[in-house]
């Protein structure tokens, strides 16, 4: 499977398991929701697709002769940390929300103030740091893979994939209210990732991971810009009654 598919795939895996919790009702076993139970899966779906790009991307720039061995050693470094800051605010805020859930009618005790904190401010920015940080990893395992050429299928798996990322990154943190690290970030990420991708294009290239990550921040920065102006304050969909 080449690394457009691949690209696809994590595109599709990271927007299922982001947004699909929310959305799962009833019971699964004692204080726990079936939501939470799926959520639970989230890292172990998330992280193993995540290794599967980085590793694709590491040996198609090793096969291509291209390997830096400074920006090999920055991209395991980098996304060794996206991994544990996704890890660890993914559990903060599936332990604390599950938490919160409990805690109805106590909302002045010290104890849902502790408990909100960790669900909806500190969980979700290392949560939301962790996608961004693995975003650079694995732009940075990709800047020695370029392809000469993209076809109709690739531009759609690129496409497609991108979308789901886009989308879901922007949702995820304008629910988990992140805008204000994670939309500037989208737009600098976006003006990275074009200047990696037209560097390429000078040669006659495709930088594969560049454009998805390019494509997919675009799509969530527009989304925020319109979020932004159509409910002053970034709403969370939540007060809106959606979920």
């Amino acid at each position: 499977m080449d690394i457009c598919r691949w690209l696809l795939v994590y595109g599709l895996v990271y927007a299922f398991f982001q947004i699909m919790p929310a959305f799962i009702p009833g019971h699964f076993a004692g204080p726990v929701s079936r939501g939470d139970a799926f959520d639970f899966l989230t890292p172990l779906a998330v992280i193993p697709v995540a290794l599967a790009v980085f590793f694709k991307l590491r040996k198609a720039g090793e096969t291509e002769g291209r390997a830096s061995s400074r920006s090999s050693k920055w991209s395991v470094a980098v996304l060794v940390l996206g991994l544990i800051c996704y890890v660890e605010g993914h559990g903060l805020h599936l332990s604390a929300n599950a938490i919160d859930r409990l805690l109805g009618g106590q909302e002045d005790t010290a104890l849902h103030q502790s408990v909100y904190i960790y669900d909806e401010v500190i969980s979700h920015f290392i949560w939301d740091s962790g996608v961004l940080i693995i975003a650079v990893g694995l732009i940075l395992a990709g800047t020695r893979v370029h392809l000469p050429r993209l076809s109709w299928a690739q531009r759609a798996f690129l496409g497609a994939g991108a979308a789901c990322f886009g989308f879901s990154y922007a949702v995820n943190a304008i629910e988990g209210q992140t805008v204000v690290l994670t939309f500037p970030a989208a737009v600098l990420m976006s003006l990275i990732c074009l200047w990696i991708y037209s560097r390429g294009r000078r040669r006659r290239e495709h930088n594969a991971a560049a454009l998805f990550f390019l494509m997919g921040f675009l799509l969530s920065a527009l989304l925020f810009a319109y979020w932004g102006i159509a409910h002053p304050g970034f709403t969370e969909f939540s007060e809106l009654g959606w979920i």
